[in-house]
């Protein structure tokens, strides 16, 4: 049996690229809740608390924007976002055979 459409990462995925390209406010929110993620050290064991309520707070918006069961962004992918989209570092994660992305 296979999944519903709206489980696909890949059309989860467009359809958010979908709401942030159409819709300043949105983006802008988006861009807003990141930056409200802390950062976290690569070797903490776990996300703190207050990162995991902004995330589920970003999960949320996703969710009300796509209107889908959006699966939400795990933690490293809201890290990886806010890399790129806050701290405007484009590179993160382009290069897998590079030892570090830390610069």
């Amino acid at each position: 049996m296979n999944a519903p459409l709206s489980q696909d990462p890949h059309v989860q995925l467009r359809e958010l690229y979908t709401q942030l390209l159409t819709s300043q406010e949105r983006f802008d929110e988006f861009k807003q809740l990141l930056a409200a993620y802390p950062r976290i050290p690569a070797d903490a064991e776990r996300e703190p608390s207050d990162a995991a309520a902004v995330r589920n707070e970003l999960n949320t918006r996703i969710r009300e924007w796509t209107q889908m069961s959006f699966s939400g962004l795990s933690a490293a992918q809201v890290q990886m976002w806010r890399a790129i989209i806050v701290d405007e570092r484009f590179n993160i994660a382009l290069s897998p055979w590079r030892e570090a992305n830390h610069y």
